[in-house]
């Protein structure tokens, strides 16, 4: 992902105030300031350079004058000044300096007089601190970006852009917690260009986090807020499936399947969930829907070989439990069960013809042959399975 640098595009203007009944080191380092703010905007920082440096000796002059030391004024000039020599020289120091006095200037201007001022230099430290976190995000080192996203972010709280950086920082640098705290003040903002692909990421983040249970809370969010994206609307599925919720996502499932009716993962979704709710031979026609799209798709085939097995197998156990048969009988329909047992073993065979060592396919032949009592076939496919391990 790219990321820009922030380019600070207000001019400065500062209010006067009460300059004029104040020492002159005040007014001096605002007219130098801005004689070296007016080159900084044309391109020309270079050369302001003897304007600011002037500035910076009146105003550390100002804040120590008994008559300015205690002004909103003065600190918010110095907080400005220094802001900007920090972000010309790229110096944390002097940005530590100009964060405190700009604190400070917040808490002397009782009356909100110098706001405006006080902002501006703000708006520089954030512009620094942005910029900060896009030059650690360009050499990868995603832990210094996050903090300095952080840091920006905290001076502009309803930024999402910053917000949204330092998220993606943390998860790069596999701190979820903190990404997932930035993402979640993104929620409410679908004014927001990224808010999509953040409502689909949040998932994720849950999962990787072990809570389920948020997962797929923001899974459903966001197929409901988008829900004509398909991505999101298979993932809130997905997501149920795995997590086992059948019942409650069939619905969805359904629905999508008739937007979707070449989509060969949710009719493998569609067998799993009607497969969990004990709807077998639903399961195996779902199965063979999606083989019908994809002849190849492995697990289509191993799941369709299974539940072909598995219908055998509660037949047979029905079977054993009826103690009225004749023996004939019993021996007939063992030798049905056995034709329609053999119907699975297509389906292991492709699985396996695409993937030679699809372990599930291998025991379900396996399993298949065991039961069909061939013996050959069964040692071949054991000592396929011996020599996986």
């Amino acid at each position: 992902m790219n990321i820009k640098k922030g380019i600070l595009f207000a001019a400065i203007f500062f209010s006067a105030g009460s300059l004029f009944a104040q020492a002159g080191k005040v007014k001096s380092a605002l007219t130098n300031f801005q004689k070296y703010y007016e080159f900084k905007q044309a391109g020309n920082a270079k050369l302001g350079e003897t304007f600011i440096k002037s500035a910076k000796e009146a105003i550390d002059a100002a804040i120590v004058h008994d008559k300015t030391k205690e002004s909103a004024e003065a600190w918010a000039y110095y907080g400005t000044i220094y802001a900007n020599i920090g972000a010309d020289a790229n110096n944390a120091e002097d940005i530590a300096k100009a964060k405190e006095a700009l604190a400070k200037a917040r808490q002397l201007d009782k009356d909100n007089k110098f706001t405006e001022n006080i902002t501006l230099g703000e708006q520089t430290i954030y512009v620094y601190n942005f910029n900060q976190g896009v030059a650690a995000w360009d050499k990868q080192d995603y832990n210094a970006a996050y903090n300095a996203f952080h840091e920006a972010s905290l001076i502009v709280p309803g930024d999402t852009t910053t917000t949204y950086y330092a998220g993606i920082a943390a998860l790069q640098s596999n701190d979820y917690q903190k990404g997932l705290e930035k993402y979640l003040a993104l929620v409410d903002r679908k004014d927001y260009s990224e808010h999509k692909k953040i409502l689909k990421d949040l998932p994720n983040i849950y999962l990787t986090l072990q809570d389920t249970t948020n997962a797929l809370k923001y899974a459903g969010i966001a197929a409901k807020e988008y829900p004509e994206d398909s991505e999101i609307a298979n993932q809130n599925i997905n997501f149920n499936i795995a997590l086992g919720n059948t019942a409650g996502i069939m619905n969805d499932l359904k629905a999508q399947i008739e937007k979707e009716p070449t989509n060969k993962t949710l009719y493998f979704y569609l067998g799993i969930a009607e497969a969990s709710q004990n709807n077998e031979q639903a399961a195996l026609e779902a199965y063979k829907k999606a083989l019908e799209i994809d002849p190849d798709y492995t697990d289509a085939n191993v799941n369709a070989g299974v539940v072909i097995m598995n219908l055998v197998r509660e037949d047979l156990q029905k079977l054993n439990s009826d103690r009225n048969i004749t023996n004939a009988a019993y021996n007939a329909k063992v030798a049905e069960f056995k034709e329609r047992a053999k119907g699975a073993e297509k389906y292991f065979l492709n699985a396996i013809k695409v993937n030679p060592n699809e372990e599930s396919a291998l025991r379900g032949l396996k399993s298949l042959y065991d039961f069909l009592q061939a013996e050959e076939k069964s040692k071949e496919i054991q000592a396929k399975l011996d020599a996986l391990n």
